[in-house]
């Protein structure tokens, strides 16, 4: 059977902090549906992260007409609950779905806000008995191509500094609470043509190497971005070097929102000028296309 050929990617973010001025539902969380195109007609649905609480991803997805339990694949992220917190009212509404996601997904995850520590940041070992039962899981430090043209990035190297990323998170080590690298931080990579799509979740691996992996694994010459970048709590200096990593891989457009940050936003703006967009509950984008943002 020959190997279909992508031709396309619809994009739509189900979950995202900021509502726009639509009459969708915002949560502090990430999720985005995709719908793969391919020559032959066939399709492939993927569903990147479920946001905080299942209910925003549910009522949105039902608002735009947009069916869950045609997904073919799950991809997390990342363990933290504003990205895998949805998965088992997912499961409960889809039924049985692959979830994809780095082996480090299901470790515990703590915070440090202020110096009082945050033992829910991730989800509860409970939780993953319930998605046990209502999903195959898929557990790669590898790569992974999900469908022709589509790959879970698998675990992403630290080549830039991403320590602005991965500050005040603590997990459970040989008996221990010990700094949390969060190495199960990953993203998702589509090609069209020359060019590559970046699904990023929070970017706790440091956007430039989520786009640095991207383009390596997808062997496109540039990326558009979507998705989180962690830039909330970046210094002004932080902030600019990211954004000059970002211009020098080859990064044509960014469409940010999430954990991006007000600073990060207005650094992006200033450098990518109309290439630079706000997401939020209901923003398209396509590729080949143009997005449509109602910002």
């Amino acid at each position: 059977m020959p190997r279909p050929s992508l031709i396309g990617v619809e994009v739509t973010v189900l979950v995202d902090d900021y509502a726009g001025f639509s009459r969708l539902l915002a949560e502090h969380g990430f999720s985005v549906y995709l719908s793969l195109s391919y020559d032959d007609g066939s399709k492939y649905r993927v569903l990147f992260d479920t946001g905080r609480s299942g209910r925003v991803l549910l009522e949105n997805a039902s608002s735009l007409r947009l069916s869950l339990e045609e997904v073919d694949a799950v991809v997390l992220s990342h363990r933290h609950y504003d990205h895998a917190g949805g998965l088992p009212a997912l499961l409960e509404k889809a039924g049985f779905k692959p979830v994809v996601a780095h082996p480090d997904v299901v470790k515990p995850s703590y915070a440090d806000s202020g110096g009082f520590k945050r033992f829910s940041v991730a989800l509860p070992a409970k939780a993953w008995e319930e998605v046990a039962g209502g999903s195959e899981l898929v557990l790669t430090r590898a790569p992974l191509e999900l469908a022709p043209g589509a790959w879970f990035l698998g675990e992403v190297e630290r080549i830039y500094d991403n320590s602005y990323a991965v500050k005040g998170f603590y997990t459970l080590s040989g008996g221990e609470v010990v700094e949390d690298k969060l190495l199960d931080d990953t993203g998702l990579a589509v090609r069209v043509g020359d060019k590559a799509l970046l699904v990023a979740g929070c970017s706790h691996s440091g956007i430039s190497n989520l786009v640095r992996k991207a383009l390596l694994v997808t062997g496109a010459r540039t990326v558009t971005v979507i998705g989180g970048l962690h830039l909330a709590g970046a210094t002004a200096e932080e902030v600019e070097r990211v954004v000059s990593e970002l211009s020098s891989l080859g990064v044509e457009e960014i469409h940010a929102g999430h954990c991006t940050g007000l600073r990060g936003e207005a650094a992006l703006l200033k450098a990518f000028g109309g290439r630079a967009h706000r997401i939020h509950s209901g923003y398209r984008l396509a590729l080949p296309g143009k997005a449509e943002p109602r910002e």
